[in-house]
């Protein structure tokens, strides 16, 4: 797990703290229960009674107000804030009024009766009386309990005062009410004003009073203009030690100097767009940018060239002043860059464009009358396997040890990094399922590859484990060193199932696991559209291959997926045999994967020709279409090659439909997986990898091999056991992406494979069942033809290899099959068929009028002991 960055308390945080407590005072104020809360009301109850209450719903909306819009409320001393005083003063009267209308005050005092007597007790004692008696001591109170109270000592103060004033008892009420009506007009004074149309219209400028201006100006001379302008020009002498608050306008203090030699003024660094000032030392200053309005930037003003000045007899006529804005803006050169972190590393999103109002197609008037659609084939009823069949681990004591090995280990590198003296150090870690990645921040002036020389290093430090470097992070601003954990912490294949995306929208998504930070990583198929797996023995390959196939086959029916499964070693994918998504049985032979390649070639075709019919450009426009144009759907084809190494080596012909199907297959919708243990230049040729963009490359025997698949080194160093190097342009545009397989076990494949098998039917395509006789038929053709007589030339060695890849395409041969067909003599055909036979291509026990069997899988390479045709025909004449 990553480790958190402590928290660093903000302008935002305080004004959410502060709202919170606004708001719980409010509260507390309101509700009136306990001494605390008794306490804090009595300044607000004893000057406001009942209107306190109004008080604390102000309190209430200020702190709401700073939760969520994150400021404060400004006061504007303006038309509106007056009257709202006087209407709280009038608030103040009437409840005041209202809350002794059953008594009576004179002088400033209240007549209580009570019973047969009458006391004349002041306001304030009142008041205080209740506080001290049954405020304090009551466990809730009101202030609406009792009348007395009112609008407080200033509520009771003010009518006690306007009665007296008028001397009637409804004096002070009579003035509350003029109050309100004020506070009324004074709100409505502007709409009032706007109605009657008496409000004043701004006159304009005429040029008269502009010609007044500048003569009023014209009168002080240009010597004076700049004594005003600048206080003490010697001062200026750089830029940072101008003084905003006091300084007004330096640069436009600078002597005059001849049109053709001097520096813009600063009238004309506006006209002209310049951008600095030269001061009279002949240094550097900021501009200062007047902020004019829209009017005057809107007219173009004249650029003023300033004249030297010159001694003549007569009195000079005086210049007049350039207008100067009084609001100016001030730049600060010197201030560091502010970064937006989130802009800066925004990572480019596609979505789809929304459709707005989209239009109608027009229908002809008088349509045709439709032929008869075809009956469509029944589609089964998809119900999508559970991610209950899937199986959970527990990881939570190998997460708490690689922790603690994390914590050791980035001491280690923080001291090794120090003592070679390089400026960086480690800023924090994340723990991956199977890696660490320690955070390396650098100091402003050190390169990123002076950590990089520091890695075998550091390895030697940390005890010989295996690093590697990463100098960009994607979505980061440090490098990362990524470390083998102590144990690798199992991905279940259940986690990183649940976690793709809808299969209606991305019916092809599959996830190649998660990533350091524990984000599971996925692609479309759609999208890629083809995926090159290579990995040594035990890195994982066949793991991740099998749960790429359970992720398509949960996700997709029969009828919308149809797989083809090709098994050299005919034990990897034994588990998937009658499968209701197989669109053919599994493939084994590697003839037959080539007339399997060259029908799906041909399948290509014929769906393009299919959407070039019913104007579509690929499957899912077909698939929308279908059901409108009276056709069925046409499912997804995915071919899966477990060891294209060995395909290539039986086959050599079979690298031409594949390639093929990588170049045109991807509209038409049939992708290919190919996974190899071998990932050679002749296997894996440049053609190929450039129609495969997806490479994941597992553990590697050599760097070589890693270079073969993903342009660069570092597959080598991987740890195995699903641990691996995705390079795809869905993934990461920056570069490689590691990655930590997830682990799909045998019986949870079993469980799978079994739901679909009892609840859907098997239909194997007819076209594809017939493969072997289709690859037996090819080649006793290719046997005939020129090319193959041309290939296999006039020397022995090459004619043996020519026939030799023939026999590999047969099922039994004989000397007598090889004279026959390959038109050969006696002679040569006994000795090709014994070498043959030496080789372990052809078996020693004959089988009837058949011959002997062909043992294709037995293929060794010759050793120094065979005995080789051109060895026995040296001191043969040829036949």
């Amino acid at each position: 797990m990553k480790e958190k960055k402590p928290f660093v308390a903000n302008k935002n945080h305080f004004y959410v703290f502060l709202g919170l407590f606004f708001c719980l005072i409010s509260i507390i104020l309101v509700l009136n229960v306990g001494p605390v809360a008794r306490v804090l009301s009595t300044p607000f109850t004893f000057t406001l009674g009942w209107v306190s209450y109004f008080l604390y719903l102000v309190i209430n909306i200020l702190g709401l107000r700073m939760i969520f819009a994150k400021k404060f409320c400004r006061l504007r001393f303006n038309s509106y804030f007056f009257a709202t005083i006087v209407l709280l003063i009038a608030i103040l009267m009437i409840v005041s009024h209202f809350a002794v209308m059953n008594d009576k005050i004179v002088d400033g005092r209240l007549l209580v009766i009570s019973g047969t007597n009458t006391e004349k007790i002041g306001v304030i004692d009142a008041i205080g009386y209740n506080l001290g008696d049954d405020y304090m001591t009551a466990t809730t109170y009101s202030l609406f309990d009792n009348r007395m109270f009112g609008a407080g000592v200033s509520g009771h103060f003010l009518v006690a005062v306007f009665n007296s004033l008028f001397g009637i008892n409804n004096g002070g009420l009579i003035f509350s009410i003029v109050l309100v009506v004020i506070a009324i007009l004074i709100y409505f004074l502007p709409l009032i004003l706007r109605l009657m149309g008496q409000t004043k219209e701004k006159k304009p400028v005429t040029k008269q009073a502009e010609k007044e201006e500048r003569e009023t100006v014209s009168d002080i001379t240009p010597q004076k203009q700049n004594q005003q302008r600048v206080k003490n020009i010697d001062v200026v002498k750089h830029a940072n030690e101008i003084d905003v608050d006091t300084y007004q306008s330096e640069i436009m203090g600078a002597p005059t100097r001849s049109a053709v030699m001097s520096s813009p003024t600063f009238n004309q660094q506006i006209n002209g767009n310049n951008g600095f000032g030269v001061s009279e030392n002949s240094m550097f200053a900021p501009a200062r940018f007047i902020n004019t309005d829209s009017q005057y930037m809107q007219q173009e003003a004249p650029i003023e060239q300033v004249q030297p000045v010159q001694e003549q007899p007569g009195p000079v006529a005086p210049q007049p002043a350039p207008e100067v804005k009084p609001e100016q803006l001030q730049l600060d050169f010197d201030a560091a860059p502010e970064f937006n972190e989130e802009l800066v590393q925004a990572k480019p999103v596609f979505e789809e464009p929304k459709v707005i109002n989209p239009q109608p197609a027009p229908q002809p008037v008088a349509p045709a009358p439709a032929p008869e659609k075809p009956k469509l084939k029944e589609r089964v009823k998809w119900i999508q396997p559970n991610s209950e069949v899937l199986s959970t681990y527990e990881t939570s004591e190998q997460q708490e040890l690689n922790k603690r090995v994390a914590e050791e280990r980035k001491e280690v590198i923080d001291t090794a990094i120090n003592d070679f003296g390089v400026g960086a150090h480690v800023e924090d870690f994340t723990i991956g399922p199977s890696v660490t990645r320690f955070n390396i921040s650098y100091d402003r002036n050190v390169s990123a590859k002076s950590v990089s020389n520091l890695v075998q290093d550091i390895q030697i430090r940390l005890g010989g484990v295996s690093a590697r470097f990463e100098s960009i992070v994607e979505g980061q601003s440090t490098s990362g060193l990524e470390i083998p954990n102590a144990t690798i912490t199992t991905v279940s294949f259940k986690d990183v199932y649940e976690a793709l995306p809808d299969p209606k929208k991305h019916p092809l998504a599959v996830a190649f696991g998660k990533n350091i930070k524990g984000d599971v990583v996925y692609a479309d198929f759609d999208e890629f559209p083809h995926a090159l797996v290579a990995g040594t023995t035990g890195s994982g390959k066949s793991i991740f291959v099998n749960s790429i196939i359970v992720s398509l086959i949960m996700r997709n029916s029969p009828d919308d997926l149809k797989m083809v499964l090709v098994d050299p070693k005919k034990v990897e994918m034994s588990r998937y045999r009658d499968m209701p998504h197989l669109l053919c049985p599994i493939i084994t032979e590697a003839q037959e994967a080539k007339a399997l390649m060259v029908k799906l070639c041909e399948e290509m075709e014929n769906r393009y020709a299919l959407f070039s019919e019913n104007g579509c450009s690929n499957i899912k426009e077909f698939n929308e279409d279908a059901p409108s144009l009276g056709l069925d759907k046409l499912p997804y084809i995915m071919i899966f090659f477990d060891e294209y190494a060995d395909m290539v080596d039986q086959c050599k012909e079979i690298s031409m439909p594949v390639v093929s199907i990588a170049q045109k297959a991807r509209a038409c919708g049939i992708h290919m997986c190919i996974a190899t243990q071998r990932p050679s230049t002749n296997v894996v040729t440049g053609v190929i990898k450039a129609n495969l963009p997806t490479h994941v490359a597992l553990m590697m025997a050599s760097a070589v091999d890693s270079v073969t698949i993903i342009g660069e080194g570092g597959a080598e160093k991987l740890i195995g056991k699903g641990d691996m190097l995705v390079q795809s342009p869905l993934v990461s545009r920056v570069g490689v992406v590691r990655l930590q397989g997830c682990f799909i076990n045998r019986q949870e494949i079993n469980r799978v494979v079994g739901y679909l098998k009892e609840h859907y039917e098997t239909h194997y395509d007819e076209k594809y069942l017939n493969l072997a006789q289709e690859a037996e038929q090819a080649a006793n053709e290719y046997a005939q033809t020129t090319e193959f007589k041309e290939a296999a030339g006039n020397s022995e060695e090459e004619r043996y290899q020519a026939i030799k890849e023939w026999v590999l395409s047969q099922e039994f041969m004989s000397i007598s099959r090889i004279q026959r067909e390959c038109a050969v003599g006696f002679n040569r055909a006994g000795r090709f068929f014994l070498r043959l036979q030496a080789e372990g291509i052809v078996g020693n026990e004959t089988e009837g009028n058949k011959g002997c069997r062909v043992n294709g899988d037995r293929l060794s390479s010759s050793s120094n002991d065979v005995v080789t045709s051109d060895e026995q025909t040296s001191f043969r004449s040829d036949d």
